[in-house]
């Protein structure tokens, strides 16, 4: 898929699919971009400690259209470039299996662990109503388990 600068991002079906079902619980207003509160009320609650002008700045680079929104096509162009961040993929999958229930498929976790794991943690900085609004509205496998593995690979494999 061709994206605004003509280059070609490296990304299937799928991963496509995947990356919409992010965006949408990202886009807390359901508007069909992310606003820069969005993006912050995210990044806060991942703990990472922003500056409203670093904010500013990210999205800026992001924002093609000018208009203070990030549109689904920004967002797929931002996620299908290959990303420097502070943990490994190894750390990640560690954690989720250290969250998920001994008897959950490899890769999986179930909605309930998930939930449990996101209150215990995220302490306080997401209110319990939207852990369970985004837990409820991830996708489950047909055995009603969550595979986080293939999110993990979509996330940090670029």
């Amino acid at each position: 898929m061709p994206n605004r600068e003509g280059l070609s991002l490296e990304l299937s079906a799928q991963e496509i699919a995947d990356l919409k079902e992010v965006f949408d619980l990202m886009d807390k207003d359901k508007g069909g971009t992310l606003s820069v509160e969005e993006v912050k009320n995210l990044m806060d609650m991942l703990g990472m400690k922003v500056k409203q002008e670093d904010l500013d700045q990210m999205i800026s680079e992001i924002d093609h259209s000018g208009d203070g929104q990030i549109d689904f096509q920004e967002f797929l162009q931002v996620m299908a470039k290959p990303q420097d961040l502070p943990y490994k993929k190894s750390d990640v999958m560690r954690a989720f299996r250290l969250f998920a229930d001994r008897d959950a498929p490899p890769g999986c976790i179930s909605p309930e662990a998930l939930e449990r794991a996101l209150i215990q943690y995220c302490n306080g900085k997401m209110p319990e109503e939207e852990v369970m609004r985004l837990v409820n509205s991830l996708e489950v496998n047909q055995e009603g388990y969550i595979d986080y593995a293939r999110k993990v690979n979509l996330f940090l494999n670029k």
